[in-house]
């Protein structure tokens, strides 16, 4: 069971199949948290986690002026050198 607020601070227990998610970047988490349940088994909760925490962090950029198309690049270069130090530990 998961416990969630909605934008009207009212607060709900349910499960997962109980939800209905409106907001774009909400359902791109779902999605993802399902993708990964589906292709690993396992690790969802922390994909959602994580696209939350990097959508707090977004947040808190466009905050500061940055465009989200920069924001976008951002994490793009910061994707990129994580596969690289993956690449390059792993062997």
């Amino acid at each position: 069971n998961k416990m969630v607020i909605n934008h009207l601070d009212k607060l709900f227990v349910t499960n997962d199949a109980g939800i209905e998610v409106q907001h774009p970047a909400a359902k791109l988490l779902v999605l993802a948290g399902k993708g990964q349940q589906e292709e690993i088994g396992d690790g969802a909760n922390l994909v959602i986690s994580l696209g939350g925490e990097l959508l707090q962090g977004a947040e808190e950029l466009i905050k500061l002026g940055l465009h989200p198309s920069e924001i976008i690049i951002g994490y793009t270069k910061a994707i990129t050198k994580v596969r690289w130090l993956i690449n390059c530990c792993s062997n």
